[in-house]
C-alpha cells in the first residue's frame, strides 16, 4: 500500500512568503498608501482574511494537527470520539486507509510509523470543509482508534463534525462485516 508523506517543498516556501506578504506587508501599504479614515478596520480585515487563506493553506498538513485541535483555538469546532476494536493496530490502520479510499473523505496524508492520518471533506453548504485525524494505540487487547473532526476557520458546525464520525463508523462497520 502506498502512503502519502507531506514534506516541504518550494511550493511551500512560496506559500508561506505570499501569506507573510498578505498578512504584514500589504495591509501596511494599502493602509498607508489609501490613506482610510480608519486604516484599523482595513488591517483587521486584510488580518482576517490572511488568516482564512492560512487555514486553507495549512490543513493538508499533519504537521499542523496540534493547531487545528489546540483547546484555544476558538475559530474552529472539534469533535473528539474513541472508539475500541478488537483488531491489531497495523490492521485496523491498514483498513481505514482502505475505507477512507472508498469513501467520501478524501485522504490526504498516512504516517505509519505513528499511525496516525489526516482526511478532509469538501466545502459544503453548511462548511468551509473539516480535517479529520485519526490515530491509533493500544490498550491490553484493544486498539483504540482516536478520531478528531475540525471546522476550518468555523466557530459552530451545524453537526457537520458528528456526521463525519458516524460516517466513518458506519462505513468502518459495513466494511468489518463479511
Amino acid at each position: 500500500m502506498k502512503y502519502i508523506k507531506h514534506s516541504p517543498t518550494r511550493k511551500d516556501i512560496k506559500i508561506w512568503v505570499a501569506l507573510f506578504l498578505l498578512i504584514v506587508i500589504i495591509p501596511g501599504f494599502l493602509g498607508y498608501y489609501l490613506e482610510p479614515k480608519n486604516p484599523i478596520v482595513l488591517i483587521t480585515s486584510f488580518v482576517i482574511i490572511g488568516f482564512f487563506i492560512f487555514n486553507f493553506v495549512v490543513r493538508k498538513s499533519l504537521s499542523f494537527k496540534k493547531y487545528f485541535t489546540h483547546p484555544y483555538n476558538f475559530l474552529t469546532s472539534k469533535v473528539n470520539s474513541e472508539k475500541a476494536f478488537d483488531i491489531p493496530k497495523e490492521l485496523m490502520f491498514e483498513k481505514i486507509i482502505e475505507v477512507l479510499n472508498g469513501s467520501k473523505f478524501k485522504l490526504i496524508e498516512a504516517d505509519k510509523h505513528r499511525f496516525e492520518i489526516l482526511a478532509i471533506t469538501t466545502i459544503s453548504f453548511k462548511s468551509w470543509g473539516e480535517n479529520l485525524y485519526i490515530s491509533f494505540y493500544t490498550t491490553e487487547n484493544e486498539t483504540i482508534m482516536k478520531f478528531c473532526s475540525v471546522t476550518l476557520f468555523q466557530i459552530y458546525a451545524w453537526g457537520k463534525n458528528e456526521k463525519n464520525y458516524d460516517d466513518l463508523l458506519e462505513q468502518i462497520e459495513s466494511s468489518l462485516t463479511v
